[in-house]
């Protein structure tokens, strides 16, 4: 089972997009493919200049999918989320519609 789970359209003509894929599919590239697959979708029918992924810092498999999706790695954000009753840091990655060309 892989979801794509969020499709945001925020200001700017950016969106954030997010992924779900059961353990029992892991490490086997669907991610990756999905999420290229799906890349399409928002440059050119949804016509987003900019899609981002938020990532965990604990989330080292959706940092690789990331990269191998062709997302760079923009910053750091401290603080950014709160779970559980805890703060959590993420990372974001990000892709521009030029560099889907």
């Amino acid at each position: 089972k892989l979801e794509l789970i969020k499709i945001l359209r925020m200001d700017y003509q950016w969106a954030m997009m997010g992924y779900s894929i059961h353990n029992q599919y892991w490490r086997n590239g669907y991610g990756v493919e999905s999420v290229k697959a799906a890349l399409p979708l928002f440059f050119s029918s949804l016509d987003f200049h900019r899609i981002e992924l938020h990532i965990r810092v604990d989330n080292e498999p959706s940092m690789r999918l990331a990269k191998r999706a062709g997302f760079s790695f923009e910053c750091k954000r401290e603080a950014f989320s709160l779970e559980n009753g805890k703060w959590m840091d993420f990372l974001i990655y990000y892709k521009n519609k030029e560099m889907n060309i």
